[in-house]
């Protein structure tokens, strides 16, 4: 009978704590983020997702190869165990760049962990338009505004052995 409780325990608890995806939404006055990635992941194994991101840059141009207003949204970013340090820092130690393909989205595929425990993806994004003028300088060229939006989001992820640590480190991290 203990072990049928047990069984049933654990297999509950296990259900409800491996989440496939989990979304984590910002939001401003002038945007919105949220990072659609797995929550817990197994060490050493590729998983893909990906970050719906809208901004006030979108009344400007919502295409990204258009030549007179030239804009491109990129996600810079590094895996972390540890995301206490600034901006300036972090730009200093990014390691890997994602660019969207659509003005909504930003793609993330084959992010692998190999460290077991709490890790992040922690990074920015670059969203810039380049918006040609009709203008020109005293030398001829043509006179170029660029707009440049930066924000940072940072993803928690669990990184596990197998789906029996699980448990354990959902636990150690709601104690803190």
């Amino acid at each position: 009978m203990k072990k049928l409780v047990f069984f049933f325990t654990a297999l509950f608890l296990t259900l409800i704590s491996c989440k496939k995806e989990k979304r984590i939404l910002e939001r401003s006055d002038n945007y919105k983020i949220s990072f659609v990635f797995p929550d817990t992941v197994f060490v050493n194994e590729l998983y893909d997702g990906k970050i719906n991101y809208e901004n006030d840059l979108d009344t400007i141009d919502t295409t990204l190869n258009n030549p007179k207003k030239y804009r491109y949204i990129d996600y810079y970013f590094v895996k972390t165990k540890n995301v206490n340090y600034g901006d300036k820092y972090l730009k200093k130690i990014i390691t890997d760049t994602f660019t969207a393909v659509h003005h909504r989205s930003i793609p993330l595929y084959a992010i692998r962990f190999d460290s077991l425990g709490v890790n992040y993806i922690d990074g920015m994004i670059t969203d810039e338009v380049m918006i040609e003028s009709e203008m020109k300088n005293d030398r001829g060229q043509p006179l170029t505004r660029i707009i440049t939006n930066e924000f940072r989001i940072t993803k928690k992820v669990f990184v596990i052995k197998d789906r029996t640590q699980k448990v354990i480190f959902d636990h150690v991290d709601n104690e803190k």
